[in-house]
C-alpha cells in the first residue's frame, strides 16, 4: 500500500465541507464522513461523467453533487446514484495516523 501524507486531520472542515489537495499529480478531495471507517473519505477531483469540478460541488447525505450536470456519487464507495451507470467516482484509501491523513493512491 502506498500511503503519502496530504495534510492534517484537523485541516479538513467540518461535515459537508470539501479541502482539496494536488498529490503526485492528482487533484484530490477530502471531507468527513460518519459513514467511512476512519471518518474521512478521498476521492477524485473530476467527475467521471464529463471531467466536472467536484471541488466546487456539494457533499450532501453522503454524495458529491457534480456542479454541471448534478451526477451524483456515494462519497464511500464511489457508486452513481439515482441512476444507472457503469460510471464510477474514482475514491482512495485513507488513514489517520498521528494527526495527519495518508491517502492511499
Amino acid at each position: 500500500m502506498d500511503l503519502t501524507l496530504i495534510c492534517a486531520e484537523k485541516d479538513i472542515p467540518e461535515e459537508g465541507a470539501l479541502l482539496t489537495r494536488t498529490v503526485k499529480g492528482k487533484r484530490v478531495v477530502l471531507c468527513r464522513s460518519k459513514r467511512s471507517e476512519t471518518g474521512i473519505v478521498a476521492f477524485n477531483s473530476r467527475c467521471p461523467h464529463m471531467n466536472g469540478p467536484l471541488a466546487y460541488g456539494r457533499v450532501v447525505d453522503g454524495q458529491v453533487i457534480c456542479p454541471w450536470h448534478f451526477f451524483r456519487f456515494d462519497i464511500v464507495t464511489g457508486e452513481t446514484i439515482a441512476c444507472e451507470s457503469m460510471m464510477r467516482l474514482e475514491v482512495y484509501g485513507v488513514k489517520v495516523d498521528g494527526g495527519n491523513v495518508y491517502v492511499e493512491l
